[in-house]
């Protein structure tokens, strides 16, 4: 009777660790890193500095002088693109956001807005990095 015990033991042992065992080798639990951004903060403090501002119209008139030289075919594909001073900002916003994302591995990024992060600690906020990588960016 002890025997048959002791092989049952080791029957869930080995059976335990070969369920469990490959869960812990492989990248299925990869840590997740989580952050969050305020856009609204982020375009704010971007347009309020007047030097960054300049760099974006300049910005925008090369792409508006492109747009006017090509073709009326290209142009249209080219015209779906908002190239407004808000899109330019928030194509700046999305370029260093993806260059954040990268160098530090976030796994996910959420926008603060009013209805959709209720609370989060200060410690996840990347927005002061985001609008430091932009300005450094656009004073390139």
């Amino acid at each position: 009777m002890k025997k048959y015990c002791i092989f049952g033991l080791i029957f869930i042992a080995v059976l335990f660790v070969s369920i469990i065992s490959p869960r812990l080798f492989t990248q299925s639990y990869r840590l997740t890193k989580v952050g969050y951004i305020d856009l609204q903060r982020v375009i704010k403090e971007v347009t309020s500095d007047q030097e960054l501002l300049d760099v974006l119209k300049q910005k925008q008139e090369e792409i508006n002088n492109q747009n006017s030289e090509e073709d009326n075919s290209e142009s249209s594909i080219a015209n779906s693109r908002d190239t407004s001073l808000k899109g330019q900002v928030r194509k700046q916003v999305s370029n260093s956001l993806m260059n954040i994302v990268r160098k530090e591995g976030y796994t996910l990024i959420l926008e603060r807005t009013e209805h959709s992060i209720l609370y989060a600690d200060r410690t996840f906020d990347i927005t002061e990095s985001v609008i430091a990588d932009v300005k450094s960016s656009l004073r390139k």
